[in-house]
């Protein structure tokens, strides 16, 4: 902001706000400009009406007051000349500078106007018309330049040129009285021009700063969450970019990436508006690690984002993570409503792991992805582990999109028994994959990198269509289970894909299985609650599994069409050393019995944890106990090793 000089300092301000504070400073920004030349011609003035009445004025008239009013215009030109260089940007500022100009314009206005008067009454008839002229001539010139203070101007020519005509109509010749009121007239219009020049002027400000208002707004609404009022995502990563320039390559800073766990049932249970409220909510408690080196965003959906400037151990970005998901996992109260999420956070840092926006936003959001399959509801520091398992993940997306699955794919089939008979009543269909690249490829490497796109679909015909034509040839009391990802349930161009594929095959529907996952209901519930409704049109059976491995899953279960339940393995596995594990499997198998659905415990590998089940009066078993998934060719060896007789035998192996 410009210094202003020391006559500044007594001055009483005046308070401008608004529309005031631009306009002053429109007004003085054109002074600075124009007032040197202002001065330039009344110098002019001065000389020649001095050098008129060098012979019949007074010396100190002609030399000692012109050279001072000369003196103080070529100082003022210069402070104005210099001013273009620190034009004030405070409306403020600027309204106390334009208060003194026009005290100093009234003040030289009317001492040269004094002056004039002095020289005009030693003035023959022609010199005196001469300088009345070059009055009105200097008068239009300041009125012009001044037109942004119409005040001034008006003021200066009412001190000036009333005087003069009358000067001129008393003591001049016969036509004076005539070229007195012709000159009047033209002051009167320039006077009219003045104001309707002022009132433009003041209308252009006035839209230029409501188009500036608009722009401001508009900016504001493309790069502000309508429904947080935080940052959005463009300025998020606008104000990320623009920090890792600032930091440097010397420079430190840290990212993460924050997903709501246990959102997307809230928002299906209670509706959109509890499901906003919850936004809202999570958004003013991020904002309390807000600060100005710290940025909160809302990416989308219930994803948020944050980052903070320094360098930090990774026990202090870890306890911000947790200080953050803490936060978030608080309680929520909306009227009679009770809710509660969790969150969880992936970091990166910048810039060990990244040198830009975008390769740390991938980091820090894989690192939030391994967090939610391990570490649910933690924060997650993305590692070197990370680093290796994300180049292996673009290695299988390279190697899937050039592969060709009817060649590549295998299929492996793992027998569902029953636990009271011992009897085969299903296969699952478990995909299997060799690269030519890269050999063979577990599913839990290349399944979710398949499902990162739309890779997976190609993926499920494939396999479907190998699963269904290997079953044809199975006896018709068993059935084919197999797993449909989110992807294919929630595309309908998959899904028609998919019912058309099954129709085509010859292969009963009713002896068909289809399993969809927790998350995947989860995810995305009524699409999924929409396909899973078109399937079961057709006839096929609809399975649930994983089921406890999800969130809110009681929350589905009475809302879709089901068969069966498929516990999930990791409380089977813990059965014979937690007494939770076991009471929660007991409480899911009586669960089932009640809703009249079949139930399938997964993952049974010991003969102990077999009893068990047995015990709680389970329906369905599958895992390694009774057989490891097997290729087509033996199937029909393992059906035959389990036939009624065999089973005993079979299981004892």
């Amino acid at each position: 902001m410009l210094v202003l000089p020391s006559l500044l300092d007594g001055w009483r301000r005046t308070p401008v706000a608004g529309i005031e504070q631009e306009l002053d400073l429109a007004r003085l920004s054109i002074l600075i400009a124009n007032l040197p030349l202002l001065y330039g011609v009344i110098c002019v003035h001065i000389v020649v009406t001095a050098y008129s009445f060098s012979g019949v004025a007074p010396r100190a008239l002609v030399y000692g007051l012109p050279l001072a009013f000369i003196l103080f215009a070529l100082v003022r030109a210069v402070h104005f000349m210099r001013l273009r260089r620190f034009i004030p940007v405070d409306g403020r500022v600027a309204h106390d500078m334009l208060r003194i100009v026009q005290f100093i314009a009234v003040g030289f206005g009317t001492l040269g106007t004094a002056w004039m008067v002095a020289l005009y009454l030693y003035g023959d008839s022609a010199l005196r018309s001469q300088l009345v002229f070059s009055v009105v001539i200097t008068n239009m010139i300041c009125s012009y330049i001044l037109g942004q203070l119409p005040r001034v101007a008006l003021t200066l020519a009412g001190i000036s040129m009333p005087g003069f005509l009358l000067l001129l109509m008393l003591t001049g010749g016969p036509d004076a009285p005539v070229i007195a009121m012709n000159l009047g007239l033209v002051g009167l219009f320039l006077a009219y021009i003045v104001m309707v020049s002022a009132r433009d002027f003041e209308k252009m400000v006035a839209a230029k700063l409501h188009a500036v208002e608009l722009a401001e707004e508009n900016r504001l609404l493309a790069n502000t969450d309508s429904l947080t009022g935080l940052p959005n995502r463009r300025e998020f990563f606008e104000r990320l970019e623009c920090a890792i320039r600032e930091e440097g390559e010397q420079g430190a800073l840290v990212m993460g990436v924050i997903d709501l766990d246990g959102f997307k049932p809230i928002n299906d249970l209670y509706g959109h508006a509890i499901g906003d409220c919850v936004l809202r909510e999570c958004a003013a408690r991020l904002q309390i690690f807000a600060s100005g080196g710290t940025t909160i965003a809302r990416l989308g959906g219930d994803e948020f984002a944050i980052f903070t400037r320094g360098c930090f151990e990774e026990s202090d970005i870890l306890r911000l993570g947790e200080e953050v998901c803490a936060a978030l996992r608080a309680p929520l109260r909306f009227a009679d409503i009770h809710a509660g999420v969790s969150a969880s956070i992936g970091f990166a840092r910048y810039p060990q792991d990244a040198m830009d926006g975008h390769h740390l936003y991938e980091r820090a959001d894989y690192a939030l992805y391994f967090g939610k399959q391990n570490h649910r509801g933690a924060a997650v520091l993305f590692s070197s582990e990370h680093e290796s398992k994300m180049l292996l993940n673009a290695r299988i997306e390279q190697a899937l999109r050039k592969a060709d699955f009817e060649q590549e794919l295998t299929i492996r089939f793992q027998p569902l028994l029953h636990v009271a008979t011992r009897r085969i009543v299903a296969f699952e269909a478990l995909a299997r994959w060799t690269s030519p690249d890269l050999g063979d490829v577990s599913p839990e490497d290349f399944i979710p990198v398949a499902e990162s796109g739309e890779l997976i679909h190609a993926i499920t015909r494939a396999a479907l269509r190998k699963a269904l034509r290997a079953a044809r040839n199975w006896p018709h009391d068993i059935k084919l289970s197999f797993n449909i990802s989110i992807r294919d349930l929630v595309s309908q161009r998959a899904l028609t894909q998919i019912m058309t594929l099954i129709e085509g095959s010859g292969f009963d529907p009713s002896r068909l299985d289809i399993e969809v996952t927790e998350t995947a209901l989860v995810a995305d519930f009524e699409r999924a609650a929409a396909a899973i409704a078109q399937l079961k049109r057709m006839g096929v059976n609809i399975s649930l599994d994983d089921f406890g491995a999800g969130h809110s899953s009681l929350a589905y279960i009475h809302r879709l069409p089901l068969d069966m339940i498929k516990i999930d393995r990791s409380f089977v596995q813990e059965m014979h050393v937690n007494s939770i594990a076991r009471d929660i499997v007991r409480s899911m198998i009586g669960l089932c019995a009640n809703l009249n659905l079949d139930c399938v415990t997964e993952g049974v590998e010991t003969q102990e944890q077999f009893d068990l089940l047995r015990g709680f009066g389970g329906t369905f078993v599958q895992g390694f106990l009774f057989c490891r998934p097997v290729p087509e060719d033996e199937v029909a060896g393992v059906i035959e090793q389990y036939r009624p007789g065999c089973a005993g035998q079979a299981l004892s192996a």
